[in-house]
């Protein structure tokens, strides 16, 4: 697998909401060896649903130039190529991340560049830029918007961006169990991100809420660490085999009769996907 080496100096931007120190905890403690098989794309509703939303969208086409900004871990860089056929580049903070996303794709046999440096350091002309749960970590988000158009093909290109829905559901959740999540998250409406999408002068606009109402989406994270005997009662016993429940059901719906259940309201993601030129 190719890699690149170069480091740029890690110098958090000053309009971040997080550091380095932050994404290394993060990816130090999340991984997964079954990012290859992509089974986790057809057993999730969230990644299913998505995925058939990215397959309405976007065009199977070999050689064609990705970018994942965000890409620790390396699972997306995985699911475009192998879905897509998409030559693939991936840019994290992390060190950890970086490593881990090396890892995956090599043992997924795709031939990547993974790039450990500052985004708004970044050069070249991409035909699809995606990014998951990466803008809601600036004050700032239209501003790394803007840098992802100016690293799109001239004539075309597309801009894909997920974020979490700290206005629904989840964002209850978090607000009443981990208010702590709004220090590192920027709350970004619907209307703002489809709003900044115009602004920054890319057409054909697709945005929506992704998911649907699955108590995963319950910061299970913290009362783990805190509270694991009330986590161990309250998970297995209740939320989860209700989470379960709610996931087949879910993709059930969807594949069988065509229904989404999916609303802003409570949504664990909010997404919007705009094309650059005319």
């Amino acid at each position: 697998m190719k890699t690149n080496e170069r480091i740029a100096t890690m110098t958090p931007n000053a309009e971040e909401l997080t550091d380095h120190a932050y994404w290394e905890g993060v990816w130090k403690r999340k991984d997964s060896p079954h990012w290859g098989d992509l089974g986790w794309v057809r057993h999730r509703y969230n990644w299913f649903a998505w995925d058939r939303l990215l397959r309405a969208r976007l065009r199977p086409q070999k050689g064609e130039r990705l970018l994942e900004v965000g890409c620790a871990g390396g699972k997306w860089l995985i699911y475009f190529h192998k879905t897509f056929g998409y030559s693939v580049t991936g840019c994290d903070y992390s060190e950890t991340g970086c490593a881990t996303a090396r890892r995956n794709l090599r043992a997924a046999g795709i031939d990547g560049t993974i790039l450990q440096r500052d985004l708004f350091s970044l050069t070249g002309e991409f035909d699809v830029i995606y990014s998951h749960g990466l803008i809601e970590h600036f004050n700032e988000p239209k501003s790394v918007l803007k840098k992802f158009v100016s690293l799109l093909r001239p004539a075309s290109g597309t801009l894909i961006s997920i974020v979490p829905n700290l206005t629904g559901l989840s964002g209850f959740y978090n607000r009443l169990l981990k208010p702590e999540i709004f220090t590192t998250h920027r709350v970004i409406t619907l209307d703002e991100l489809s709003g900044w999408y115009k602004e920054i002068g890319l057409h054909a606009i697709e945005g929506g809420a992704l998911g649907s109402f699955v108590p995963f989406m319950f910061p299970r994270d913290k009362i783990r660490r805190e509270h694991p005997r009330l986590y161990r009662f309250f998970w297995r016993a209740c939320l989860g085999p209700l989470s379960w429940a709610a996931n087949r059901l879910c993709i059930w719906l969807f594949r069988h009769v065509g229904i989404r259940i999916e609303s802003p309201r409570f949504s664990p993601y909010l997404y919007a996907i705009g094309e650059k030129g005319g």
